[in-house]
């Protein structure tokens, strides 16, 4: 994707002020994806796919989850292809985190769904970004949790886990325990550059460790929803996904660390054309690799 200078510079400062812009903006349509598309997964559960983050679903006779809401008119999308399929209000509605791209659906979906529920961090997050501004309308959670959430409805158990501070500070992983198929948010961009938080209380150092919590938590046979993918076809994956993941973030860090050791500027580091062993990672938004070297630096050089 090539842009011009003027669409570089605004896209830099939507990206400066965080995910949590509302609505369409130039950002959410870099990581825009096929058009309102339904794909089952097993067990009732899938994903759809349109503009911003991936919304997981679960649909059967007694129960409807639903995880993340991109943006407003796209959440309008995904509950009329939902009703398709039933008839019943959304039971649970998940935020995995705060960003905009994940939660700006809330504004459509609050009153086709029972309750909103989120890490208790994500929904004071929310908060502090939205600031009850009119321009940018929010729905907040209206149940919270702080490291767990179980419930069993209809026929499956669903789960919502805080594992720790990475992409933000207030980050979930939600689990649908029998199908096996846990939504992580935006902890994994799978085989593209991340977007790293640090305003939002995310950190390049936690990241990978988190990650590893997540690895030894789960089963090896786990299928994982992902934020966001290089590609339709890599918004969903496996194990080898997150490891992947968390072996990027830790070549970053290392890689970073040593640049900084040998005296090098952080211009002259975030100018470096890859992370070693990693340059196949691709770029969907201006700058990205260069963000994931600066916010690195800064970290790092901070301490």
């Amino acid at each position: 994707m090539t842009l011009t200078r003027k669409e570089f510079l605004k896209t830099s400062s939507l990206i400066a002020g965080g995910f949590f812009l509302p609505l369409s903006n130039n950002f959410g349509r870099m990581f825009q994806q096929s058009a309102g598309n339904f794909k089952t997964i097993r067990d009732n559960v899938g994903i759809y796919t349109e503009k911003g983050g991936t919304i997981g679903w679960y649909v059967s006779d007694d129960a409807v989850v639903v995880i993340d809401s991109q943006y407003a008119d796209t959440a309008k999308h995904m509950f009329e292809g939902l009703q398709k399929k039933t008839s019943r209000k959304i039971d649970m509605l998940f935020n995995t985190h705060h960003h905009g791209d994940h939660t700006s659906g809330n504004v459509f979906l609050k009153d086709h769904a029972e309750r909103i529920i989120a890490q208790e961090n994500c929904k004071a997050l929310q908060e502090k970004s939205y600031g009850g501004d009119p321009a940018k309308p929010q729905a907040y959670p209206t149940a919270t949790f702080k490291k767990e959430w179980n419930q069993v409805i209809g026929k499956e158990t669903v789960s919502a886990k805080f594992f720790g501070a990475a992409h933000t500070g207030g980050d979930s992983v939600v689990h649908f325990q029998n199908a096996n198929i846990a939504h992580m948010g935006d902890l994994v961009f799978n085989r593209t550059y991340p977007y790293i938080d640090s305003n939002g209380g995310g950190s390049v150092e936690a990241w990978p460790i988190v990650l590893e919590r997540i690895i030894n938590y789960y089963h090896k046979d786990t299928i994982f929803i992902f934020g966001h993918g290089a590609s339709d076809e890599l918004v969903t994956g496996s194990m080898a996904d997150l490891t992947a993941m968390k072996n990027y973030l830790s070549a970053l860090i290392e890689f970073v660390s040593a640049e900084i050791k040998a005296g090098k500027s952080k211009e002259l580091i975030a100018s470096a054309g890859e992370i070693p062993g990693f340059g196949d990672l691709k770029e969907r938004w201006a700058g990205a690799r260069k963000m994931n070297l600066e916010k690195t630096y800064d970290e790092l050089s901070a301490k």
